[in-house]
């Protein structure tokens, strides 16, 4: 009898081939202007397919624009998933998608059921090239006239894709600063990464329904929820980094409102920067890494636990203080395991940041605390920004972060669903208390 395949396991698998395809593509002459050791383009190459950010060299100064596609094609695929391309790839050639395929896809998505898992597939390639292909046109229409016609058009075209795919990689040595009191720029960019990051069933979800009323709880969740952590995140960043001058202080107030946006967006998954992260205040720093710790919305392109996991926990624990035996939310009921699930992710996400961390200041003997704390919790949530460590991490500290960079895009449910048999329970034991508090 032939062993049933963990689709799990799979899914670690594909990932780890097309992290070694990257990482050899980029190590050919042919996509360096000069010699980068390996370990940075193995770190590079994750952090592109990971959609992260994070970089040991300066890829504009390192790479060719060979090297500079690649990483922006590790990009796209990390954006739409490997397993989710497989699919359009079957869908395109004519070729039939079994049971089996169809419900590899439902975990790679994160679904619940495998009920239009195809449809959902199309849908997803549709909004990605969609949303990329109107901001290459809406950046190139800044950068054309200021970098020439196709130097304008590529660097449009890149920095789309990483903000949809909110992968935080851009083309300026400082990143987004040299473009701090654009507003449009900054509008263009912000909007992509918001769309990237609230996922595709909030689209089919939207299309589907006339009536906010009638929208599942989950994107009414996601709705509300981006809108009031962006507001709530702008307005903290703003107050807490208006007098700082090496940040936003000494500029006008619209460009002061116009950067703590930016960095409020960008900062729950995207990476992207207009000021200087290691300049920022230190409460300024430990709010940035709660919004990377709760990243962006599920069955998006976006890393951390996910909005939707941080409202469960919420919700449930404003439920237990109410004295409440279910967790109603907007006139819905919500199934117990969906809260333990969250929980589950919470502890498991916040033990592996411990861990990592750990290790990582026993390696990292010379480099601050704070710094390699934010880094660690910046590659969980697959975002990119940093301190100014990135570089300075020996070869153990890199490879810590890269681990980090992979378990934060494949999810550390699928990881430990990769090694563990979930068995369901056929019996049940006599009940008792414990003494907890």
């Amino acid at each position: 009898m032939r062993k049933k395949s963990n689709p799990y396991t799979i899914i670690l698998l594909s990932f780890l081939v097309t992290l070694c395809i990257g990482t050899l593509l980029l190590a050919l002459p042919i996509a360096q202007k000069h010699p980068v050791p390996i370990i940075d383009h193995f770190f590079i190459a994750t952090s592109a397919f990971t959609v992260t950010g994070l970089a040991t060299i300066d890829i504009t100064a390192d790479y060719t624009y060979f090297g500079l596609t690649v990483i922006m094609l590790l990009i796209q695929v990390g954006g739409l998933g490997i397993v989710t391309l497989g699919m359009v790839i079957f869908i395109l050639i004519g070729r039939k998608v079994g049971l089996k395929n169809r419900f590899l896809i439902t975990e790679a998505l994160n679904q619940t059921s495998i009920g239009g898992i195809m449809r959902l597939v199309k849908f997803v390639l549709i909004i990605s090239l969609g949303f990329e292909f109107a901001g290459t046109l809406l950046l190139a229409l800044e950068w054309i006239p200021e970098y020439g016609f196709w130097n304008g058009l590529y660097r449009s075209l890149f920095t789309s894709i990483s903000a949809f795919n909110n992968a935080g990689f851009a083309l300026h040595s400082d990143n987004m600063m040299s473009h701090r009191t654009n507003p449009v720029i900054n509008f263009i960019v912000t909007s992509l990464i918001i769309m990237g990051g609230l996922g595709f069933t909030v689209y089919i979800d939207l299309i589907k329904k006339k009536s906010f009323h009638a929208l599942r709880v989950h994107t009414k969740i996601m709705l509300i929820g981006t809108i009031c952590v962006n507001f709530f995140a702008t307005a903290l960043i703003f107050l807490l980094e208006m007098h700082n001058q090496k940040t936003i202080g000494g500029y006008h107030w619209f460009d002061q409102l116009q950067m703590s946006y930016f960095q409020a967006v960008t900062t729950r998954t995207a990476g992207f920067n207009s000021i200087d992260i290691g300049a920022m205040n230190t409460d300024s720093l430990l709010l940035m890494m709660l919004l990377m710790f709760i990243g962006g919305g599920s069955t998006s392109v976006a890393g951390g636990i996910k909005l939707t996991t941080a409202a469960m926990v919420i919700f449930g624990t404003i439920s237990y203080i109410r004295g409440q035996e279910e967790i109603n939310i907007f006139e819905r009921a919500i199934e117990m395991k969906f809260l333990l699930r969250s929980f589950a992710i919470v502890v498991l996400s916040s033990t592996l940041i411990f861990i990592i961390t750990f290790l990582l200041v026993q390696v990292e003997h010379d480099l601050p605390f704070l710094p390699l704390f934010f880094e660690v919790v910046s590659a969980f949530g697959t975002v990119g920004l940093t301190m100014g460590v990135t570089a300075k991490l020996s070869v153990a500290g890199k490879l810590l972060i890269i681990l980090m960079m992979m378990i934060g895009k494949i999810g550390v449910l699928t990881i430990v669903f990769t090694f563990s048999k979930p068995k369901k329970q056929l019996y049940h034991y006599p009940k008792q208390d414990i003494l907890t508090g």
